[in-house]
């Protein structure tokens, strides 16, 4: 009986969907680009996507005469960033903008899946004059879109800046120049090393709870995140970690700090 009722709700949800693209104000917009990536690094590197994600060069590895084996060259070639992006606008709902983003690439969810569809963004937004709720896939509070640094190559700043897009609720308030973000997440592609199951069977999402300040054209904030891992159900015990982060951008004219 469940299934029967779901398969009804998915062919209601698709036909209104339907119903809704035929309108000239609602509807889905597809945009989107085709990225090829050519580079060559003069070592070896750390890196995933066949070193399309670089984070740094390999440590010194020296072999039986004294030469260091990560000192030789490689290149490489990929087309895996090609995106396709849908905007979605829908109707005004409870005093609110209305709004939605499905978007992916082909960047794979693991090296072997390289090429691979991958999901990035699926979210709605909800939008009043001072507050926002966005359900869905999203950038982790801990990834800040406002002072995340441009990279040569395509990593954002990885490992030093927290990367990761993860199924959640939350809310965005503003006061003023202050923003409050207040988020649960769960965990998909960028999970805990013990994959994404601890944190289920902890029976608590991740919790997180940022201030960010915006004084003229400078940036600061600060964010507390709480995640709560239950690892085995066999033991009673469970393993809890709190993070903190802190950060901020100065607009110095001809110049622009980040931290």
């Amino acid at each position: 009986m469940l299934r029967k009722s779901t398969l009804v709700f998915f062919a209601l949800l698709v036909s209104v969907s339907f119903a809704i693209a035929q309108d000239g104000d609602w509807g889905i917009k597809f945009s989107g680009f085709v990225k090829s990536d050519h580079f060559f690094d003069t070592r070896q590197t750390v890196a995933a996507r066949e070193g399309h994600f670089l984070l740094y060069p390999a440590a010194e590895s020296m072999d039986e005469d004294g030469d260091d084996m990560n000192a030789t060259p490689n290149f490489n070639q990929l087309a895996i960033q090609t995106r396709l992006t849908g905007k979605i606008t829908a109707p005004d709902a409870f005093g609110a903008k209305v709004s939605g983003v499905l978007e992916g690439a082909f960047f794979g969810h693991s090296d072997p899946d390289i090429n691979g569809f991958r999901l990035r963004h699926a979210f709605m937004k909800m939008v009043w004059d001072n507050t926002t709720i966005i359900a869905g896939q999203y950038w982790h509070p801990l990834f800040v879109t406002a002072v995340f640094p441009g990279t040569v190559s395509f990593n954002t700043g990885v490992p030093f800046q927290p990367f990761s897009r993860n199924p959640q609720l939350r809310l965005e308030q503003k006061f003023g120049t202050a923003v409050l973000t207040l988020a649960a997440s769960s965990q998909r592609d960028f999970a805990s090393p013990g994959g994404s199951t601890p944190l289920r069977n902890a029976a608590l999402p991740n919790l997180s709870a940022q201030i960010q300040l915006n004084p003229g054209k400078n940036v600061i904030g600060a964010t507390v995140d709480f995640k709560q891992l239950r690892p085995s159900l066999a033991d009673d015990g469970k393993v809890t970690g709190v993070s903190l982060q802190a950060f901020g951008k100065a607009d110095l004219g001809s110049a622009a700090v980040e931290l």
